[in-house]
């Protein structure tokens, strides 16, 4: 029996390229602020069925539970960045399995800060730009709520919306396992460090964190291990006002004191053999006025790791490898009905070796797969391929759930990372670990205890000597 389409193939695309053309939102049957006011379950009430299928896009030849391979990768480049096409197509023989896709918006985002932004769009309120052009809500003061702009019209709003609370917690803790890897597959540099947010603003909770209203957020990097980097911490402290680098400081134990680091030390390694700065992580490492020339370039259906499979990963949640090439995880793409591809430039940082990046941003919740950075000279230079996903399912019994800061939705966290460098092969294969080298994960922690614990200049030097 066939299904009669309301909308034909093109139909989708051709409405969103005219959202481009118009400086329209997002959303195609209908706005996406106004789906989600109405609470919706089923992503497909704003989107025709067609721009979620990986058979209609492929014309039958790519279907679920295929692998993506350089076979067939023709059928579907149109639904890849340039990133991953290049992996499966180049001397890597990247494979790429393709799953269902998620169709729930709640299974997008963090309990609260999916709540915090419905009840945003409920009560009007929303973001604006102030004068000095950073985002404020209707009454001009900090943003604080969900997402600043749910149904952005224009790129500067789409990286807004990333930079502003960019791991979707108010505070919390990852334990980051990161494997350098050579040219030829083989282990050069294994680490294993804490990642710590504590925003001060643009939270959830709509409290100002310890009365710093002035600041973002805080972020420090701690080196648990290896041995000869044990000790090594870095401290980055966003101002408020996204025009401002934030400052960096960091404690190196040879040392034995704690230093301001130069601005130009986002684009630098933090450690031997990574393969990212600073200025990577989640599309969104520096603060967006920092970038400037802010373009949207297309918005389309694609695969990306939008929804990634926790089922699949160990007891210590790291995720299986490509049997073939132990560079990549072996992970799932699914599809994305609509994707924001945004590009800026590093404007105010006259000195960085970076001459633009592109980020594949998911419309439904404002959270980028993929953060291409390319060289002086134009040239693909890295991909920063960053996956999200619930904490739910695998364990010994298949029903593992890791509770997210509310206490009763599954965490939604990012669960792996590739960052491939095209110009010399190596990759810096990183996945988000339940714990190791006496850190670990931590959703629910105080987050006074994490602002004590890692993200003053005294902590950095406590947790270099300790």
């Amino acid at each position: 029996m066939f299904r009669i389409r309301k909308y034909d193939v093109d139909y989708g695309r051709r409405k969103m390229m005219q959202s481009v053309a118009y400086g329209l939102g997002s959303g195609v049957l209908m706005p996406l602020d106004q789906a989600y006011a109405k609470d919706i379950n089923d992503i497909s009430k704003a989107y025709p069925d067609e721009l979620l299928s990986i058979e209609t896009q492929s014309k039958g030849k790519v279907k679920v539970g295929d692998y993506i391979t350089k076979d067939n990768v023709e059928h579907v480049k149109h639904l890849l960045d340039p990133g991953a096409y290049e992996q499966i197509t180049g001397v890597e023989g990247r494979k790429i399995r393709i799953k269902a896709p998620t169709l729930n918006p709640r299974d997008l985002d963090n309990g609260d800060y999916y709540e915090a932004t419905i009840a945003d769009i409920k009560s009007g309120h929303k973001a604006k730009w102030d004068a000095d052009g950073n985002a404020v809500d209707e009454n001009g003061k900090r943003w604080q709520g969900g997402l600043p702009f749910v149904n952005p019209t224009e790129a500067k709003q789409v990286w807004c919306n990333m930079a502003m609370n960019i791991g979707r917690n108010d505070a919390a803790a990852y334990v980051v396992e990161q494997k350098d890897i050579g040219v030829s597959g083989k282990l050069e540099y294994h680490y294993n460090f804490q990642w710590v947010e504590v925003n001060s603003t643009g939270r959830a909770d709509r409290k100002v964190f310890k009365g710093l209203e002035n600041e973002l957020r805080r972020q420090a990097v701690f080196f648990a291990a290896s041995p000869d980097v044990r000790g090594t911490s870095f401290l980055s402290v966003w101002d408020y006002d996204a025009r401002k680098i934030p400052e960096l400081y960091g404690y190196l134990p040879e040392f034995r004191r704690v230093r301001q680091f130069p601005s130009n030390q986002r684009f630098e390694p933090l450690v031997p053999g990574a393969v990212w700065f600073l200025s990577d992580p989640w599309a969104a490492g520096d603060p967006f006025l920092t970038w400037g020339n802010h373009k949207i370039e297309a918005r389309k259906p694609m695969l990306g790791p939008w929804s990634s499979e926790f089922a699949t990963h160990d007891a210590n949640w790291e995720p299986p490898r490509q049997k073939d090439n132990p560079k990549f995880f072996d992970i799932a793409y699914e599809m994305a009905p609509e994707v924001i591809v945004t590009s800026c430039e590093p404007t105010g940082y006259p000195r960085s070796p970076v001459s633009k990046r592109v980020a594949y941003v998911d419309a439904r919740n404002s959270i980028a797969s993929s953060n291409i950075r390319y060289d002086r000279q134009g040239k693909l230079w890295s991909n920063f391929e960053m996956a999200h996903g619930q904490l739910k399912g695998g364990g010994s019994d298949g029903k593992r759930v890791i509770v997210g800061r509310d206490g009763k939705t599954p965490q939604f966290t990012w669960t792996y990372v590739h960052i491939y460098d095209f110009q010399n092969r190596r990759m810096s294969l990183c996945n988000h670990s339940k714990g190791a080298a006496g850190v670990e994960a931590r959703f629910q922690a105080d987050p006074e205890w994490l602002y004590n614990t890692y993200c003053t200049a005294q902590a950095l030097q406590s947790l270099g000597r300790a």
